[in-house]
């Protein structure tokens, strides 16, 4: 195996849930020290959402000082940044260790914005605020769909991996 290859600096996002009984003006404090765990180990942010307040899908449980809180609902952000992979452990650590932090998600991802919904969403790319359209979206789907593999080649691939 390559040790080069887990070395080199790769894309990743994280997503993050903030408690839920955070006020208001506290949220972009929160946001900001995660983002500044992510800015002490990467060289690029390359976009983030700030967190908007949304229902869980289930009940999430978080012990806080010693007592077990649920929270249905919580404050949702995340962030893409490239980073080497070495500063993730750093990365976790340190949202372990917030309290304002109910649960995150890292993933390797791509640089290209892969984001597709069906709904407006206002992105924070590089410092600039961008509005992004339906047009524009439905621009991207047409892309994805350009790209697609025929048919064909889906099956096969299928089957290689079915075999």
């Amino acid at each position: 195996m390559d040790h080069q290859e887990h070395t080199e600096p790769r894309i990743y996002e994280l997503g993050y849930h903030l408690i839920p009984t955070l006020a208001e003006e506290q949220i972009p404090a929160a946001s900001g020290a995660v983002r500044g765990m992510i800015e002490r180990i990467s060289k690029d942010i390359i976009a983030e959402e700030l967190p908007v307040f949304i229902d869980l899908a289930y009940q999430i449980v978080k012990t806080v000082e010693h007592k077990n809180k649920r929270f249905d609902e919580a404050y949702f952000g995340w962030i893409k940044f490239e980073a080497e992979p070495k500063g993730i452990a750093e990365l976790e650590e340190g949202l372990k260790k917030d309290n304002n932090v109910l649960r995150y998600l890292v993933v390797k991802t791509l640089r290209e914005d892969t984001f597709i919904a069906k709904k407006f969403a206002s992105v924070k790319v590089k410092g600039q605020e961008e509005l992004v359209t339906e047009e524009i979206i439905e621009e991207n789907i047409e892309e994805v769909i350009e790209k697609a593999p025929e048919g064909d080649e889906i099956d096969k691939a299928i089957e290689k991996l079915v075999a």
